[in-house]
Formats: structure tokens, C-alpha cells, sequence
């Protein structure tokens, strides 16, 4: 599984930090920022229900 995110359609309405905290942060500009493109098993479905829950669908994954 690898993270991705269209930096254009981001809003950075920061919900997907919330739900996802060790993997998507934001930077000092309030730049979405993935810290780990390819997260543990154990993390995968805080990063599933960050991608549903962007309103603009500017993550997606990948299965690499």
C-alpha cells in the first residue's frame, strides 16, 4: 500500500491529521505533509478512514 495526496485539490482542512497522526502531519507553512508513505499494518485503517474522510479526495492509495 503506498499514500498519496494531490497537493493542488488539498484544502488542508486538516481531518485527516486527526484520524492519521503518525502519518499525515502538517508542515510549518500548514502544508499537508505524508510522513510515511507506505505505514505499518497497524496503522492502515487510520490511514483508510483518513482518505474517506477527505472532503476534497485529495488522498488516495495506491496497492504497490
Amino acid at each position: 500500500m503506498k499514500l498519496h495526496v494531490d497537493r493542488e485539490a488539498c484544502q488542508v482542512t486538516a481531518m485527516c491529521t486527526g484520524l492519521a497522526p503518525e502519518v499525515l502531519d502538517l508542515d510549518e507553512r500548514g502544508d499537508l505533509v505524508i510522513l510515511d508513505q507506505t505505514p505499518p499494518p497497524h496503522l492502515l485503517d487510520d490511514v483508510r478512514q483518513a482518505v474517506r474522510s477527505c472532503p476534497m479526495r485529495a488522498l488516495w492509495i495506491t496497492e504497490d
